[in-house]
């Protein structure tokens, strides 16, 4: 969940191993990795959540997200469906979207 809504939902493998919303990203990789054994800074979310007294037309993300587009300031996303049972709310995952890789952080979840 971000800004009060669901921004990502699927099993534990679905999230974890091909998430599709870029605030999930953004939480992946600030996780330290644990085969680590040099202590490094934790990578926070660069940006400020939302309002919620005043939330944005469009998707609660948008401000902090490296990705958005002029749909996102302006239109709150869908869960598209990525695959049975997951969903993900981000205008990226549209048929006619830009196709994004997730920046993913090699060696803390996904290996």
């Amino acid at each position: 969940m971000y800004g009060g809504l669901i921004a990502e939902t699927g099993s534990t493998r679905d999230i974890f191993y091909n998430p599709k919303h870029p605030y999930t990203w953004g939480l992946l990789n600030s996780v330290p990795n644990p085969k680590n054994l040099v202590k490094e800074r934790l990578k926070p979310i660069d940006g400020q959540p939302p309002d919620l007294l005043k939330p944005p037309a469009g998707c609660p993300f948008a401000p902090r997200c490296q990705y958005a587009m002029r749909i996102c300031m302006t239109q709150r996303p869908p869960l598209f469906e990525i695959g049975e049972g997951h969903k993900a709310a981000c205008w990226l995952n549209h048929k006619d979207a830009p196709k994004v890789e997730a920046p993913i952080r090699r060696g803390t979840y996904n290996e």
